[in-house]
């Protein structure tokens, strides 16, 4: 039997890529799926395009716009109607190619693990230059790493219904309105990993993740000096003492995730202290742990 899938595409002013990246959906063997496209407010053609050459999908609108791809998937999950008949829920972006084993590959290893979350790695394809590497997310998971990352690009996950339903009644209780740089990949993994889901990082990749010029972040996954001075900038001006502000409200004030964020959000020392305190189980990557740790150090305030 044929797992049945929910696609939760996001639009905007994707007409450059949206017809390929439907077509590569469409194209996933042995699955049966349906797609929820939405747009946040393209005012280019791509729901004409969608019109065109998918005639039996329909684009809808938000009005107003949500402002980002982030709340423009979190307000699809919110709408989701799980009385509906299928099993899983994954994201696509508008502007990836998925391999046509893709969907199965990740029900597959969710069934096969028990698991109720899926990520991978991904391959990242750099239209510029018309060349592929992989970008690696599959580092051995930590048992605080959800505290400070996600688990992968959005674009990759996959989840069961069991999640869906806890995390729609978890998202009526978010308020992303001031939180900058809001992040519905680190959002989703750290709900799975604080509530206790298995979560899966899958070691091979089922996705051409498409860098361009008009990616959100995308830019960030390339290995430059603007790339690098951007995210030392981001850490030393409080990048993750803003998220930690914001996920803090959502854990239980006895927990030790909620002493390791309160130490964290507390002077020079006491940061650094807890840092080194949990340094193995913080980050999954060590190379990321030890620029994290050091800009820290450097960090004076």
């Amino acid at each position: 039997m044929k797992n049945n899938i929910k696609i939760l595409l996001a639009t905007y002013n994707g007409e450059r890529y949206i017809k390929d990246q439907i077509l590569s959906i469409l194209a996933q063997e042995e699955v049966e799926l349906s797609i929820t496209i939405t747009d946040d407010g393209s005012v280019d053609n791509t729901e004409a395009i969608v019109q065109n050459n998918f005639p039996d999908l329909h684009v809808l609108k938000n009005t107003p716009s949500t402002g980002s791809a982030a709340n423009n998937f979190l307000k699809m999950v919110k709408e989701l109607d799980f009385r509906e008949e299928f099993e899983y829920v994954a994201f696509s972006d508008q502007d990836d190619i998925w391999l046509s084993q893709k969907l199965k590959v990740a029900t597959t290893c969710l069934e096969l693990n028990r698991a109720d979350l899926y990520c991978s790695n991904l391959t990242k394809w750099d239209t510029a230059k018309n060349t592929f590497s992989l970008l690696k997310k599959d580092f051995p998971q930590k048992k605080f790493d959800f505290l400070f990352e996600g688990g992968s690009a959005g674009c990759t996950y996959v989840f069961t219904k069991k999640l869906g339903i806890q995390l729609q009644q978890f998202l009526s209780h978010i308020d992303s309105t001031n939180w900058k740089g809001f992040s519905h990949d680190w959002l989703i993994y750290f709900f799975a990993r604080s509530q206790n889901f298995k979560v899966i990082i899958d070691s091979d990749s089922h996705i051409h993740y498409r860098l361009h010029d008009a990616n959100v972040h995308g830019h960030l996954n390339q290995i430059s000096f603007n790339t690098i001075r951007q995210k030392t900038g981001e850490v030393l001006n409080d990048y993750y003492q803003h998220h930690v502000k914001n996920y803090i409200k959502y854990l239980d004030r006895n927990s030790e995730e909620y002493k390791i964020y309160q130490k964290f959000l507390g002077n020079y020392f006491q940061r650094n202290f807890v840092i080194w305190k949990y340094n193995t189980q913080l980050m999954r990557d060590k190379k990321k742990f030890l620029v994290f740790a050091i800009l820290n150090l450097l960090k004076i305030r």
